[in-house]
């Protein structure tokens, strides 16, 4: 590309000389033609010389970056001139629209001397959770003679990982997270009828028959009693559903954002509401439950499912499972097909040989969607513990009981919609309880602490 300082010699010698040799018949024609000749001769020499200056020079960038929607993400890149020394260097990384960069996206480097190394750093924010790829970076420098802009792309495969962010879920649960009970007591170890062996001891006045130890009796010539202990190591697995209903848009008033729960939205619905999905929610919850069954020793679990089963994590504990969990579960995106609920039943009923805790989270609000799931669910329901999460649609309540009371004709007939809804899901709970299911539909922001309550009190009643 020219330099300016060749468009300045094209506009103060070449253009005054073009117009000497186009316009003039005397001896200056030839000193015209001479010049022009000179100007192009160096300025072509110029660029074959520079034409592999910037072979010499290396870039190197992260391959695998991972960050939190949201939060800032600072992504190096380094510079090495392995060849001589460039006056300048100007690059430039190409953005993804998913991203904030905190200033140009644009910068110069002066003064690369030979072997050595410069550093520079992007500072990104990630507007959007999912996997990003940051393929080519733009270098230029000037030429030897300055003439022009030698410039080269560079393929850097850089990929970017950005995670949902918990930073509200994580406050409303606090507790959970310092490994504290629900109100704030330490969490001591619970002796009595569970279902792990503790240890023997003598038998004493009022204890079960049934818990008599006739083998270590015999040995000892007298009574010996099994005690018990609450169950640590339970399965817990997370069922998402990301058909076609998780893309349900959830839609939160602008007076009412929250920093770094809404701040950073995919999308807007205008100037009044942000707008999110109910995926998005069901991720929050199966990272937070990854997080407090960790906490509670269990071993935890993940499946998704749309119209087939498509991801299936073994129950395992440790933070590096939990990572391994939200490295499945962070590309997850909504798909435009009905959910098959026979296929996914027969799946867990294969693979799920253990009684475990099911959490499901799935849309029940479509009645056709409901009695489907309804006729597969005694499919695992007799062998497993199978719990219902959904967010509530936003106008799914009994008729007038909201704050507000409808105003017009068209509010009051949303109001009659939402009441018929709300009758749909009462129903749906009643038929899934007869099934020993239970059905829970709370308000999006507090999906999270109903599906961890649910969860603790399975724990604290040893319902498995």
């Amino acid at each position: 590309m020219p330099n300016i300082p060749l468009l300045a010699v094209a506009l103060l010698v070449v253009t005054p000389a073009t117009t000497l040799l186009v316009y003039d018949s005397g001896g200056l024609r030839l000193l015209a033609l001479l010049v022009i000749f000179l100007v192009v001769i160096v300025a072509l020499l110029d660029l074959v010389l520079s034409l592999k200056k910037l072979d010499s020079v290396s870039v190197v960038v992260p391959e695998l970056s991972r960050c939190t929607k949201g939060r800032e993400l600072e992504l190096p890149i380094e510079f090495r001139n392995a060849g001589p020394r460039l006056k300048w260097l100007r690059y430039g990384l190409a953005m993804s629209r998913f991203f904030r960069c905190e200033g140009s996206v644009t910068g110069k480097l002066t003064d690369v001397e030979s072997g050595k190394l410069r550093n520079v750093v992007y500072h990104l924010t990630p507007l959007k959770r999912g996997q990003y790829f940051f393929d080519d970076l733009f270098v230029e420098t000037p030429s030897r003679f300055s003439l022009w802009l030698m410039r080269k792309r560079y393929p850097i495969s850089a990929e970017v990982r950005v995670y949902p962010d918990l930073r509200i879920e994580r406050k409303r649960l606090s507790g959970l997270f310092l490994m504290r009970g629900n109100e704030g007591a330490h969490a001591v170890r619970q002796v009595g009828k569970g279902r792990e062996f503790e240890q023997l001891r003598e038998y004493q006045h009022g204890d079960d028959y049934i818990d008599i130890d006739w083998k270590a009796t015999a040995r000892r010539q007298n009574p010996v009693t099994r005690t018990y202990q609450i169950e640590r190591t339970q399965e817990v697995y997370v069922v998402v559903d990301h058909s076609r209903l998780s893309g349900r848009e959830i839609r939160v008033p602008v007076s009412e954002n929250r920093e770094g729960d809404w701040l950073h939205q995919e999308e807007g619905a205008g100037g009044e509401f942000l707008v999110t999905t109910q995926l998005e929610r069901f991720l929050h919850c199966s990272l937070v439950l990854s997080s407090v069954a960790e906490k509670q020793g269990d071993l935890f679990g993940f499946i998704s499912f749309a119209d087939r089963v498509d991801r299936f994590i073994r129950s395992r504990n440790g933070k590096d499972h939990y990572n391994v969990v939200r490295d499945a579960l962070y590309t997850l995106e909504p798909k435009p097909v009905a959910p098959d609920f026979e296929q996914l039943m027969i799946a867990l009923r294969q693979r799920l040989t253990r009684r475990a805790l099911l959490v499901m989270l799935v849309d029940l609000s479509d009645p056709l969607t409901a009695e489907q799931f309804h006729e597969a669910l005694p499919l695992v329901s007799r062998q497993h513990l199978v719990l219902v999460n959904m967010v509530r649609p936003e106008m799914a309540q009994p008729i007038f009981s909201s704050n507000t009371e409808p105003q017009t004709t068209s509010e009051i007939y949303d109001c009659l919609g939402g009441h018929f809804q709300w009758q749909e899901l009462q129903e749906t709970g009643k038929l899934l309880k007869s099934l020993g299911v239970e059905l829970s539909a709370p308000e999006h922001e507090e999906l999270c602490a109903e599906a961890v309550t649910q969860y603790l009190n399975v724990k604290r009643r040893q319902l498995l």
